[in-house]
């Protein structure tokens, strides 16, 4: 019987998950992050099929959390 060896994604909660996949896509885009992080996307879309979630879906939550993240950021920072 074969085993499969699972990631630390694998463990992630759907939100942290989200969040990681978005924000590397976005800094490899921007040039921030080198393409050789190419191997985490890889394995977060792995985990995020195992568990039954498309890409997209994964990619639009990890969107909305940055965002509200971002702004419950900027409402807090205001006096």
């Amino acid at each position: 019987m074969e085993v499969k060896k699972s990631s630390l994604y694998d463990e992630l909660p759907l939100e942290l998950l989200a969040g990681f996949y978005y924000e590397i896509n976005k800094n490899i885009e921007n040039g921030i992050l080198s393409g050789a992080m190419q191997h985490e996307i890889r394995l977060m879309e792995q985990t995020a099929l195992k568990r039954g979630i498309s890409l997209e879906y994964l990619h639009g939550k990890g969107t909305c959390i940055i965002e509200a993240e971002k702004l419950l950021r900027e409402t807090t920072l205001q006096p």
